[in-house]
């Protein structure tokens, strides 16, 4: 009889900081009070600091990149295939699109006997060519076969994943995004002179500040912002976040005369404090999950400007909360925007009503209980089987 305490190993691509990162720290954090967990991830980045300060096994699997390469993919399935097979694995939770294919893939090879996939934003979701979605579902179809159950971060992507019979209904579920709104809190030391003290240090003066906050890469679009709030009166626009796009931005900065106004960030470590410091949070994107910069936002009482694409309507109630708007429509971002910057009272109602929102259905807590509830509900009934039973039951 072994004493030994469940294993979960969690992968995700990257280990750079995002959405599925936070994801990520956030269920392994907690997880380790009842479970051995060890995360599998791209090497040298933030989460992988993070996860080892906090304790954390983590295993860098240098080969794991973003994008398509047949040798670096083969290899990093070769790594992630000899960890799964080398140890005592009881549930494998997989992450982000391609560590999710390879995980998924090199956990059916270990014979993992419970898979699961959190789909953060689903790879063919609109917005892209259609031979484009169409392709990428096949592939999710045939990564769903190997998976127990999918969670779905939004009732939109659920819903397209149904409608593109990417897997059966019964195995796709909605967890929504949380995060601790410990850090959003109201606290005696920021007050309104911290907040006052902050915004000198950002140069953010009088004027309301519009921040973005999202790595500089697509399905994010930060050139319609700044084409939005070209000749609008915003003190300053701030942009938290790195990445490829990032000369793209700078370079249109300049071409709408904003550059003298635009503050770009990159990697900020304190997104309770620059939140609170700002007015208005902006996030226009081609496609979504349920982007958890938008309930940072809303737990830091701001009101949100962005596009209505995948989750964000399960997250900000239009003409209650924020705005949102069509994705790309320059003209119907500035009207949003010019309509929050000329009045504070509406900002301050939307912002209050945007907290109480997130604090009533986005913590951390309910999104981390809710997704160990599944893991004990799937290992428990897998571990009820006879071995036979547990593989077919797995396929089924």
């Amino acid at each position: 009889m072994t004493t030994a305490r469940p294993h979960v190993v969690l992968t995700v691509t990257l280990s750079e900081w995002g959405g599925a990162q936070a994801y990520v720290y956030q269920l392994a954090h907690a997880a380790r009070a009842r479970y051995e967990v060890t995360v599998l991830c791209g090497p040298a980045g933030p989460l992988v600091e993070r996860l080892r300060a906090d304790g954390v096994s983590v295993v860098e699997i240098p080969a794991l990149r973003r994008h398509p390469h047949p040798l670096r993919d083969l290899e990093a399935l070769r790594h992630l295939t000899r960890f799964l097979s080398g140890a005592r694995v009881d549930l494998l939770h997989a992450n982000s699109t391609k560590a999710g294919f390879l995980s998924r893939l090199a956990a059916r090879r270990a014979r993992i006997p419970v898979v699961v996939f959190t789909a953060h934003g689903w790879a063919f979701t609109e917005g892209r060519a259609r031979l484009v979605r169409w392709l990428l579902a096949k592939v999710e179809r045939l990564a769903a076969a190997m998976t127990t159950m999918v969670i779905c971060v939004s009732n939109h992507d659920r819903d397209l994943a149904v409608g593109l019979r990417v897997a059966h209904p019964e195995r796709l579920m909605v967890i929504h995004n949380g995060i601790d709104p410990t850090a959003f809190a109201p606290a005696a030391g920021f007050a309104d002179g911290g907040r006052a003290r902050l915004r000198r240090v950002l140069r953010l003066g009088i004027e309301p500040a519009v921040v973005m906050v999202g790595r500089l890469a697509p399905p994010k679009d930060p050139f319609t912002l700044l084409e939005a709030l070209d000749g609008l009166p915003v003190g300053r626009i701030v942009i938290a976040g790195d990445g490829p796009l990032r000369p793209r931005v700078e370079a249109t900065a300049r071409r709408v005369g904003l550059a003298d106004r635009v503050t770009l960030l990159g990697f900020h470590d304190d997104i309770p404090a620059l939140l609170r410091a700002c007015d208005i949070f902006a996030l226009p994107s081609h496609w979504e999950g349920l982007p958890l910069a938008v309930i940072e936002a809303m737990m830091a009482g701001l009101p949100v400007v962005a596009t209505s694409v995948g989750g964000l309507s399960e997250l900000v109630e239009h003409g209650v909360t924020g705005l949102l708007v069509p994705a790309g429509d320059v003209r119907a971002l500035r009207e949003a925007l010019a309509g929050l910057l000329a009045d504070e009272g509406l900002r301050s109602r939307m912002g209050h009503a945007g907290q109480r929102r997130a604090l009533e259905h986005f913590t951390a807590e309910r999104m981390v209980r809710d997704t160990l509830e599944v893991y004990e509900r799937l290992m428990s009934g897998i571990c009820a089987d006879p071995p036979q039973g547990r593989r077919r039951r797995v396929e089924k």
